[in-house]
């Protein structure tokens, strides 16, 4: 799937990778996360929220995913 543009001031954008249930964030410093186990409706409630940086906050980034950092921020 391709990124999707979110807006928001700390989102930039958003994949899925259905396959391996994987999350990849790419924040607005030019940051890269991917975020693994990751539900697709926990990504289809964050690209549908009125707030996706606030709905990413709830959902994803104060819980307890495993993620990795795969670029950093510029």
């Amino acid at each position: 799937m391709r990124p999707r543009a979110v807006d928001s001031t700390y989102l930039q954008s958003l994949r899925y990778d259905e396959s391996n249930h994987v999350l990849i964030v790419r924040f607005r410093d030019g940051c890269v996360t991917h975020y693994f186990d990751v539900p697709a409706r926990t990504y289809q409630a964050i690209l549908n929220a009125d707030s996706p940086g606030a709905k990413f906050g709830e959902l994803v980034r104060d819980r307890d995913y495993k993620f990795t950092v795969v670029k950093s921020a510029a």
